[in-house]
């Protein structure tokens, strides 16, 4: 027990602070440096979003493991080593704003999510997509059955009335002609659909993880001589794969991992604003309906001016015009912790404030004669 208080004191100290402080330094550097060749994704998880990553066979500490250290030093600070008194009631305002700072961070990087919508006009929907996670959907007349996700893709999926065997996968596809005269790589099993001409070949991941197209080759077994056979599966392919059994149809396809809001939206019009002369967009804006239960409402969402609902926030981020169709493009954000970073600023500027003024108050010494 008196050892855990000594190296619990010790942690405590501010000069542990200064220890701390070049090594974050150095991290901010090395990950917004690396961002130029890696992407901003991959950076952000190998530098920011871990507890240690590896240079070669050197394992160097990661924001989780550094900020973590931090935090026990604040922590620590704040519980053992304050000074309860009203001359230092600003250092400890100041050091509970710094920790709840850290705390809402903490909670950002481990709840806080970000997806996209696409709403046509006229159309209402409460479906949002992942920017980086991919899924396979299988829908059962229309009614969605199983979505997995594409990082766990068992071997084979034998609860179905048929069998899906996955041949191969990749995160981001090369697609290339099946040429007639390559040798059959599947031997006399039927090819169906997109299989018949075209193959998939692994390549190395873009630098933006949203720009990869995934794909897949799985084969069906167990439902007729029309049917089983080897299929290709891409992210983004025009039509779901069809089977039938039964009389029932199965429709197989493979994209952006998709969740629901406990609300949906309208998108009543679409308004883009451009520069005179140009077709430059100067500003662009959303109107729409808030859709919850009974209770429906407008609202607008516009460029700088979000969206805050039932702890989400809606950006109008981008559009698309296509064949007259007008349709918004809006981030969404969920972020348990959002109010913290406010809290915890207000804290500390009064800390701070509160300990100069304590100092602009203390009584000057007198100069010895």
């Amino acid at each position: 027990m008196k050892m855990l208080r000594t190296y619990a004191l010790r942690l405590a100290q501010a000069d542990m602070v200064f220890w701390l402080m070049p090594a974050l330094i150095a991290l901010l550097l090395a990950g917004t440096i690396a961002q130029k060749w890696m992407g901003l994704y991959a950076a952000h998880q190998m530098f920011f979003s871990s507890f240690i990553f590896w240079v070669g066979p050197l394992p160097l500490p990661g924001g989780y493991l550094l900020l973590g250290i931090l935090s026990i030093n604040l922590t620590l600070k704040f519980l053992l080593g304050s000074e309860w008194r009203w001359s230092k009631a600003g250092i400890n305002l100041t050091h509970l704003g710094a920790l709840i700072l850290l705390v809402g961070g903490l909670l950002t990087a481990l709840t806080a999510h970000e997806r996209y919508m696409v709403i046509t006009e006229g159309q209402e929907t409460p479906y949002m997509y992942d920017y980086i996670e991919r899924e396979l959907s299988i829908f059962v007349d229309e009614h969605l059955k199983y979505k997995i996700p594409f990082d766990k893709l068992p071997r084979t999926l034998s609860t179905l009335p048929f069998t899906i065997e996955i041949m191969s996968t990749c995160k981001n596809c090369e697609i290339t002609k099946r040429a007639e005269t390559q040798p059959d790589e599947f031997g006399d099993t039927a090819l169906h659909g997109m299989a018949q001409f075209m193959a998939l070949d692994p390549k190395p991941r873009e630098k933006d993880p949203e720009a990869d197209l995934s794909g897949l080759i799985f084969k069906v077994d167990g439902l007729d001589a029309t049917q089983d056979g080897i299929y290709v599966a891409i992210e983004g392919m025009p039509a779901p794969i069809m089977l039938t059994h039964n009389e029932q149809i199965y429709h197989i396809m493979l994209g952006k991992a998709q969740s629901m809001l406990p609300f949906s939206l309208t998108l009543l019009d679409f308004v883009k604003e451009s520069y005179p002369g140009t077709d430059k967009a100067k500003a662009f804006s959303s109107d729409i309906i808030i859709k919850d239960g009974d209770l429906e409402w407008p609202a607008k969402i516009e460029m700088n001016k979000p969206l805050r609902y039932k702890g989400y926030t809606f950006f109008q981020s981008s559009f698309e015009r296509a064949g007259g169709v007008e349709r918004s493009i809006f981030s969404v954000v969920e972020n348990k912790g959002r109010l913290l970073p406010y809290i915890g600023t207000i804290i500390l500027t009064a800390g701070l404030l509160l300990h100069i003024f304590m100092i602009l108050r203390r009584p000057k010494k007198r100069k010895a004669s």
